[in-house]
């Protein structure tokens, strides 16, 4: 009865561990893949889309660059950047035509002591053919000008790209 309950509990322990290293593999995979984007980055900054390769997977990266003192708000700054990739991804994967337009207001106070107030409207259409979706956030971080990237990534099969 002992020897039972023994070998139950490192049966369960050894599920347990096994379980445990591959769900550490995926992480490690993806850590190891933003570090590396992230020093390929820093090393020579670039916006829009590519495909990376390893050894095993190929990535699609759709890269976008905002500048932080624009967004009120984190939440409208992710919106934003998560809108903006999947327009480079369209772009990349459809050839589709994007239109930007960014308009400034600045109302004026008449009251004295206030400060100008400025609102910033970004507009963007995207006309394609096809839409891509799935794409993860992969890692965002600060860069040298002062810039939050955003580098979003997704698992592709190179021979549906067009060249």
């Amino acid at each position: 009865m002992v020897k039972r309950r023994k070998s139950l509990v490192l049966s369960f322990l050894l599920v347990g561990m096994t379980l445990n290293l591959f769900a550490q593999g995926y992480d490690q995979e993806r850590i190891q893949l933003a570090n590396f984007i992230e020093r390929m980055y820093n090393n020579a900054p670039f916006d829009g889309c590519r495909i990376v390769d390893d050894y095993d997977n190929s990535y699609l990266l759709s890269v976008v660059a905002l500048d932080k003192t624009k967004y009120k708000t984190p939440q409208v700054m992710n919106r934003v950047a998560e809108v903006k990739s999947q327009r480079n991804a369209g772009e990349f994967f459809n050839g589709s035509q994007s239109y930007t337009e960014m308009t400034i207001r600045t109302p004026k106070s008449k009251e004295k002591g206030e400060s100008d107030m400025t609102e910033v409207y970004e507009l963007i259409r995207v006309n394609s053919i096809g839409y891509v979706r799935q794409m993860q956030l992969l890692t965002s971080f600060d860069d040298n000008s002062g810039m939050k990237v955003f580098i979003f990534y997704k698992n592709v099969d190179k021979s549906n790209v067009k060249q």
